[in-house]
């Protein structure tokens, strides 16, 4: 469901030293981007008796500053500053098996085995030491990891992590081609990150699970060299303009070729700003909606995809928007639908996903057939203490992360209340009270009830946010009402954004909004049949 403003939490950036000081001095820039928008910079220096780093990192009205400073001599590493701003600072020095670190009037001693390497969130340039590890042509190591932060957090720094070298790869800058050579390296929590580098020089690093790329400064704009995709032969796309109120709504509508007009589908997000092909960078990039376009096309069915308001091409603001200008947005584009000349308006549906889910049966009297992907079965308020509880059981949680969600509980508690209240504004979490009001008063089972066209509910089992019972409970509901054309899938090892979980084998930290494809599979095949 919708995200709540305000809480921003810096990524978490893994750099790297491998307890070697280089030898020749270098000096750069490092550009950080967060879904593909400029976030931060990081100047460093590196010489063979220092590498130091000044950087910054901005996430809406939030800044953080860094800056470091890397010592040794004789071919090694021997003490280590780093200062947050705002935050902390802490001091460590390293000895023979050991490391002891130096918080204010804490002094702190760990165990510290070799190989090493030291990690510190928020810092790039250190990466560039990881590439010393390979000198001798090696194609694996293993190491232990230091991230010094995690003593201000009262956690033990001293982890583990390894590193693969897997060749060179083709890259493409400003038209010119590149041969970098590419390392992953995998840190704990399952996390991967990827790097490319130029001789002993990094020239990127990506941790795609957190939609974080850093590129040296001159290369930005580096893309992989692959083929042009060819021009889709089975269906052609129409970009659109709909007004709605006082706002312009832009989409792509996808036609399949050949003679109209044809059934159609409207593909409504879950909360949050969305864009034409589903995504919200940099947490969710699963083109789920560009995806289901291609696959339906094929099948005979146009689409019908939008930025919501405020997002892309789109305008207005989709913070301000309340329920009744979201529905407003719906109304609009099925009435856009129903009047283009090569769409059938008597073979309209609509799939909903998760917020969409609440939205898709209060249209059900202009819809032929209804998709309700992880959609809940309780009203918003409901729902969102639900989503905490369900998240705090979790057992894979650490005790920090159980922490933060009890609080966040309290936080949320207060925010229901003030809704209720009739509150105009929260005195905590940044919130739009009357979206939430609205929602409350939503009665998801009252509203299915009245659905008798044929309705197919698609719900992931390690799904955090909707819990899987909510699928059953929706179906029942609709069966009870005397509507006999109800399917239900259950996806295993599908979380809520229909990716694959991570706690599933067939979840890759490198391609982390990888979707089912069971999804796509299911929806398309039961379109075609209730549709065509």
């Amino acid at each position: 469901m919708r995200r709540l403003k305000g809480l921003v939490v810096f990524v978490l950036l893994f750099t790297f030293c491998a307890g070697v000081v280089q030898a020749a001095a270098k000096e750069g820039t490092f550009v950080l981007f967060l879904g593909g928008t400029e976030a931060g910079r990081e100047e460093y220096s590196f010489s063979p008796q220092e590498l130091r780093t000044k950087g910054s990192i901005s996430v809406g009205a939030q800044c953080l500053k860094v800056t470091s400073s890397l010592q040794g001599s004789g071919g090694q590493w021997s003490h280590y500053q780093v200062a947050f701003t705002p935050g902390a600072s802490l001091s460590v020095t390293f000895g023979p098996g050991k490391m002891e670190a130096e918080v204010g009037p804490l002094r702190r001693t760990y165990a510290l085995d070799e190989p090493f390497v030291i990690l510190e969130n928020n810092v790039f340039a250190h990466f560039e030491q990881i590439l010393t590890l390979f000198s001798d042509g090696g194609a694996e190591q293993a190491f232990a990891v230091v991230v010094p932060s995690l003593i201000l957090a009262n956690q033990n720094p001293v982890l583990s992590g390894s590193a693969e070298r897997r060749g060179a790869q083709d890259y493409q800058l400003q038209g010119a081609a590149l041969s970098l050579e590419e390392y992953i390296v995998s840190l704990p929590g399952n996390l991967q990150v990827r790097l490319l580098a130029e001789g002993d020089r990094l020239i990127s690093l990506e941790i795609p699970m957190q939609g974080v790329q850093v590129l040296r400064e001159g290369y930005v704009g580096l893309q992989p060299a692959v083929a042009a995709e060819p021009q889709p032969s089975h269906y052609r796309n129409e970009d659109f303009q709909v007004r709605s109120g006082d706002v312009t709504l832009a989409g792509t509508l996808s036609l399949p070729r050949g003679e109209g007009p044809f059934p159609a589908v409207l593909l409504n997000s879950g909360s949050g700003p969305q864009d034409r092909d589903g995504n919200s960078p940099p947490s969710l990039q699963t083109y789920m909606f560009k995806i289901l376009a291609e696959r339906l096309t094929a099948a005979g069915i146009a689409v019908l995809r939008y930025d919501e308001r405020g997002v892309g091409e789109s305008t207005g603001d989709y913070a301000a928007a309340d329920l009744n200008d979201l529905l407003s947005d719906v109304e609009a584009l099925l009435d856009f639908l129903a009047a283009h000349p090569q769409i059938d308006p008597a073979r309209l549906a609509m799939l909903g996903h998760s917020e969409g889910a609440y939205f898709a049966p209060l249209f059900h009297e202009r819809l032929s057939a209804v998709v309700l992907l992880a959609g809940p079965s309780i009203p918003l308020d409901e729902l969102m203490l639900e989503q905490l509880d369900y998240q705090i059981a979790q057992p894979w949680l650490s005790e920090q992360e159980q922490a933060y969600l009890k609080g966040l509980k309290q936080q949320v508690e207060v925010l229901l209340q003030e809704a209720r209240e009739g509150k105009e504004v929260s005195t905590g979490l940044a919130a739009n009270l009357d979206w939430i009001r609205q929602h409350m008063e939503l009665r998801p089972l009252e509203n299915l009830a009245k659905v008798k066209s044929p309705v197919l509910i698609v719900q992931g089992e390690d799904d955090l946010q909707v819990m899987p019972y909510h699928a059953q409970e929706l179906a029942k509901c609709l069966r009870e009402a005397g509507n006999d054309q109800v399917t239900l899938e259950l996806l295993p090892e599908t979380s809520h954004t229909f990716t694959f979980a991570h706690t599933s084998s067939k979840f890759d930290p490198l391609q982390p909004f990888q979707l089912n494809p069971e999804l796509i599979e299911i929806v398309t095949a039961w379109l075609a049949q209730q549709l065509n």
